[in-house]
């Protein structure tokens, strides 16, 4: 039996939910929100849908102890208006709920995959790893997923192919120090610096092409929502399946002590091999710099847990 669990039902995790539950993806899904109204809405009109649909996934709300025999939980909290103001403007507001959550998790006995969808995700991903006591293989971050296929997408498109054509990652930090790995891109199996299709691409064009993406879909609708959606779907895919599949997860690697998005297999056990893949001395530092960042979004994160922990005793 396929059993997630959501925690968060805002933009992402509402329509993380209808994904699961319309392509029969889900057996179970067990939805949880800090507004009960709002999971009992998700759940109420996920029901009616499946009027209209053959699969029929069991739908359970506002029970930390449901999450025990699940698979996965992917992790969607987060207030995504406060990405406008800044990139790491969350990062005080996911901690909060970190705390808050963490402790229900561990409570249920789970013991599975935990997929996070909150930003500032690398850092948060690192803090939800440290407050379930879960090995690293077993907590990951979407990191620079979407960031890596924006620009897979900017390269086909400047060479007039499909991004199917299109290999490579972007490493470092999602909205935050990138490092658009151009070393590691290829099309059609040619290196980014040959011409292609007969063009020779910009890089620093391919870049600004790939940031606009999120831009304009942040700018227009206030948050981003059905990319991370349809790679999370991926992702759990990939776990269940145990395809070993090789993306820019935000996980730790023992290289930098912390984590940091960097190209990885996926499987059922979560994390399974890195792609050590041979970077550019200056893409090499650009993740190192992004390393460091993370490292102290961690400890602010730690500062304010045992602050609030102190206030509590």
């Amino acid at each position: 039996m396929r059993k997630i669990g959501i925690i968060g039902l805002g933009h992402v995790g509402r329509l993380l939910a209808n994904e699961l539950a319309v392509t029969g993806e889900a057996d179970e899904l067990v939805l949880i929100d800090q507004d009960d109204d709002c999971a009992l809405a998700v759940q109420t009109d996920l029901v009616d849908a499946a009027t209209a649909s053959a699969h029929h996934s069991k739908i359970t709300i506002q029970d930390y102890a449901a999450l025990g025999g699940a698979q996965v939980i992917v992790m969607a909290v987060g207030k995504s208006a406060l990405a406008e103001e800044q990139p790491m403007a969350e990062l005080t507001t996911s901690g909060q709920a970190v705390t808050q959550i963490a402790p229900q998790i561990k409570e249920s006995g789970f013991h599975g995959i935990v997929l996070n969808l909150t930003d500032p995700n690398e850092a948060i991903t690192a803090f939800l790893q440290q407050e379930l006591l879960l090995p690293p293989k077993q907590v990951i971050g979407l990191g620079t997923v979407v960031d890596t296929a924006r620009m897979r997408r900017a390269v086909a498109h400047a060479a007039h192919l499909s991004a199917a054509n299109v290999t490579g990652f972007v490493y470092g930090q999602h909205n935050g120090r990138q490092s658009f790995a151009w070393s590691t891109v290829r099309v059609n199996g040619q290196g980014i610096g040959e011409s292609i299709n007969g063009h020779r691409l910009d890089e620093s064009q391919l870049k600004v092409q790939a940031d606009l993406s999120g831009w304009y879909t942040l700018k227009g609708l206030g948050y981003n929502a059905s990319a991370a959606v349809a790679w999370a779907r991926r992702i759990i895919r990939a776990i269940f399946t145990d395809e070993q599949l090789g993306l820019p997860v935000a996980i730790f690697q023992p290289q930098y002590s912390t984590y940091v998005s960097f190209p990885a297999l996926i499987g059922r056990q979560g994390v399974g091999n890195l792609l050590l893949l041979k970077l550019y001395p200056v893409e090499e530092m650009a993740v190192k710099t992004a390393a460091a960042d993370i490292k102290q979004q961690l400890a602010t994160l730690q500062e304010l847990s045992k602050e609030g922990k102190a206030d509590d005793n």
